[in-house]
């Protein structure tokens, strides 16, 4: 059976080569098409939803093309620069929130976005990022509503050679200017204080980028209809930890001109690891796994963001049955196949998820115990099961002595002892995921 990806990716190959689409973006900067014209190969909604910039389909990613929604009814397709990268999240220090004592909203059940955002304003983490009293920020809108009528500006992707720009592109400066009327959009919170309306876009998972689309169009939308200052609030919710982001637009008919205000982390609790409470927890953790090359049918790990294989556990536990299809992972995380295979074996590795079918996976006892834990736990937990691994015990004892992740070398030199990968082709790769899982680990320590 082939995969959403795949479906996708044929579509966009039939539209291609169906439609002038390169073409006339070449000549004219714009290809305007209607969702009736997408849907004959796949819906529109499947074939248009990129959230993230790993997430676009291959054919137009290698076209440097990006879509947007114009209409309930059409979309144009464009070189447009549409993504917005956050910057590096793990140099921040989360400050200590507390959690209010609610039968109904627990530590242990902020996994899904509306459930994490109403414990980011109960506890009172939104008003103190945003610096509003406490209990002035009043939820008033949400869901899903049309954009009302606007145009904007938008960049589109700068040439990787000189000179490769087209002359439409040189005498657009870069730019193109987009008609919206009544298109569909989603806000996952809006709030209203005394002196300012807040806009939040919210995900369960750390991604590297974002489709500046979701701010966007809910700020143009709102721009017309409030005096207010708007607020504009990006939060990614992951291993009881938000990571918040403030945005504005500095010229709000420019899609591109967004610009970071500032940006803070929280966690419902004092995280408080130190050196020594990870070392107990790797010495003390009796190894089982060799990861020797055919002594599992689970491979060795090619994932670099251990933090997106903790969003994976967190997604599984909310699901029916913790259960969920490969596609539906890929959905929720905003990856392409190939990464949702990578993330899913990783999580296997780990020992918190099993795979109970083709293209099917489940949350394991194990990986629901380690969740009913508070944050320290949790995170020394996670430390235990990959301190089972002897690559990670070894590695992680030299880490946390000197401080320092092994050079990728080093790693490699250790794969190939234990004959843990002997192909040179992957080698070096699957070993910055282990040195990228061992910074996660030294990065717990305050």
């Amino acid at each position: 059976m082939a995969s959403t990806e795949s479906k996708t990716n044929t579509a966009w190959n039939a539209l291609l080569e169906k439609y002038p689409i390169e073409e006339t973006v070449e000549t004219e900067g714009l290809y305007h098409i209607t969702a009736a014209a997408i849907k004959e190969f796949r819906e529109p909604r499947l074939m248009t939803k990129f959230d993230t910039s790993e997430s676009v389909a291959a054919p137009l990613k290698e076209k440097k093309l990006n879509v947007l929604p114009t209409s309930r009814s059409s979309y144009v397709i464009g070189k447009f620069n549409l993504y917005q990268e956050f910057p590096e999240s793990s140099d921040r220090t989360p400050t200590a929130i507390p959690l209010p004592e609610l039968e109904t909203l627990r530590i242990d059940n902020l996994t899904s976005e509306s459930n994490a955002i109403n414990a980011l304003v109960v506890s009172g983490a939104l008003n103190d990022f945003l610096g509003e009293e406490q209990g002035a920020l009043i939820e008033t809108f949400n869901g899903r509503m049309g954009t009302g009528k606007f145009d904007f500006r938008v960049n589109l992707h700068s040439p990787t050679t000189l000179g490769e720009s087209s002359p439409l592109e040189q005498a657009l400066n870069k730019q193109v200017r987009i008609n919206v009327n009544k298109a569909q959009l989603e806000i996952d919170g809006g709030f209203e204080s005394p002196g300012s309306v807040v806009i939040m876009e919210a995900k369960n998972v750390i991604n590297d980028d974002f489709n500046v689309r979701q701010l966007y169009f809910p700020y143009r939308r709102y721009k017309s209809r409030v005096h207010k200052p708007i607020r504009l609030v990006f939060s990614q919710f992951t291993n009881l930890t938000y990571h918040l982001y403030e945005y504005t637009f500095t010229d709000p008919e420019n899609f591109s001109s967004i610009k970071l205000i500032k940006r803070k982390a929280y966690s419902f609790e004092d995280q408080g690891i130190t050196v020594e409470d990870l070392l107990s927890v790797v010495r003390g953790t009796a190894v089982t796994a060799y990861d020797t090359q055919g002594s599992s049918d689970i491979p060795f790990i090619q994932a670099d963001r251990f933090d997106r294989v903790l969003s994976l556990v967190e997604f599984l536990s909310n699901q029916p049955d913790y259960e969920a299809t490969s596609s539906e992972v890929t959905n929720f995380m905003g990856l392409v196949v190939r990464q949702t295979a990578y993330y899913t074996a990783a999580a296997r590795y780990l020992g918190v998820v099993d795979r109970v079918g083709p293209g099917k996976y489940a949350l394991n006892e194990q990986g629901s115990n380690i969740l009913n834990f508070g944050y320290k736990q949790r995170q020394l937990a996670y430390v235990r099961l990959l301190s089972q691994h002897h690559i990670f015990n070894t590695l992680l004892r030299t880490a946390l002595t000197t401080g320092c992740v092994p050079s990728i070398d080093i790693i490699t030199d250790e794969m190939r002892q234990h004959n843990i990968c002997i192909e040179e082709s992957t080698i070096t790769r699957r070993a910055q995921s282990v040195a990228s899982w061992i910074d996660w680990v030294l990065a717990l320590v305050e």
